[in-house]
């Protein structure tokens, strides 16, 4: 879901009328905001179990409302959709079950969803998804173009390895491109660049304008989950675009009022679930990160342990490596 979302523009966030808001549905909402999708849809499913009831679908509705209010999104610029999957109510045309139902149906809605303004201005970073070797082309790293524009004959490099070379193909979905855009899905060949040089959560970038790999960087995180405390010491697994890190942290630095933004208490001893924080963290390996101010698609990051999200936030500075 991580990977999926820090990929995406929009999110639909499907909430089951017999389950409600459960655990997940707020790990959900929170990821998504914290990833970076600014554009939401609300599916309200299993709408058939019943009957298509309008009070119970109003009463989740508000329920999940309240829950997107907390990571800033606004339920009136929101479709909540009464859909059964089963049956196929409001999944692709209006159905007559719900006739209380005035608005679009799920793929209506879709299709209502503004395509966000490429940052093509932004320094150029290809996250690597995968790395593949294909008989006659050689190595090929595929991945989403987050910023910027990758053109035939670029110089580029992948940090955190350092290697370098020229663009000499670019394909997305089978057919041959001279440049990739910001949203674009594509594999590349870089000359002598070889599939043990590259692997996924590296980041290849326009040699003149390299990738930035952090020593250390300081962080804004929100404690999502936690069931203990979090202290100087505790080194979790940092997912940030397609790379997964495990980062240590080296201090604690300011406590925050999540609602405000104000800091609460300086240099605090531990951190629990809810509590907002600056603080700073030390990758275990070299890997790539920017500051959310510069390169916004390439500093937000979520924090998982023992299975689930623990923390999720974005990076505010860096000390580099190099």
């Amino acid at each position: 879901m991580i990977t999926g979302a820090s990929q995406a523009d929009a999110a639909v966030l499907v909430v089951a009328i017999d389950d409600g808001v459960m655990p997940q549905t707020k790990e959900h909402a929170f990821l998504a905001r914290t990833l970076g999708i600014n554009q939401l849809i609300i599916a309200i499913n299993k709408m058939d179990l019943v009957n298509y009831d309008e009070a119970k679908f109003n009463d989740l509705k508000e329920e999940v409302s309240a829950l997107i209010k907390t990571v800033a999104y606004k339920p009136k610029d929101i479709n909540f959709i009464p859909i059964s999957a089963f049956q196929g109510d409001n999944i692709t045309v209006k159905s007559d079950k719900t006739p209380w139902y005035k608005g679009p149906s799920l793929v209506e809605s879709l299709a209502e969803l503004n395509a966000p303004e490429k940052p093509t201005q932004l320094p150029l970073r290809v996250p690597v998804q995968d790395v593949y070797s294909i008989t006659g082309v050689g190595t090929v790293p595929v991945g989403r173009v987050e910023t910027g524009i990758m053109k035939r004959g670029d110089n580029i490099i992948f940090e955190p390895p350092g290697s370098s070379g020229e663009v000499k193909t670019i394909e997305m979905h089978h057919e041959m491109l001279d440049q990739a855009e910001p949203g674009d899905n594509v594999g590349f060949n870089v000359r002598g660049v070889g599939k043990n040089d590259i692997r996924r959560g590296d980041v290849a970038g326009h040699t003149s304008n390299a990738p930035t790999v952090a020593k250390e960087f300081t962080a804004q995180i929100v404690v999502l989950q936690h069931p203990g405390v979090i202290t100087v010491g505790y080194t979790p697994v940092f997912h940030c675009h397609t790379a997964q890190v495990a980062c240590t942290f080296m201090e604690l630095q300011k406590k925050l009022d999540p609602a405000t933004g104000q800091t609460k208490e300086e240099n605090p001893d531990f951190l629990k679930t809810g509590d907002a924080a600056f603080v700073v963290v030390k990758p275990t390996k070299p890997m790539v990160i920017e500051k959310i101010k510069e390169i916004p698609h390439m500093g937000r990051f979520a924090i998982r342990d023992m299975g689930q999200t623990v923390a999720a936030g974005m990076c505010i500075d860096i000390v580099p490596a190099k």
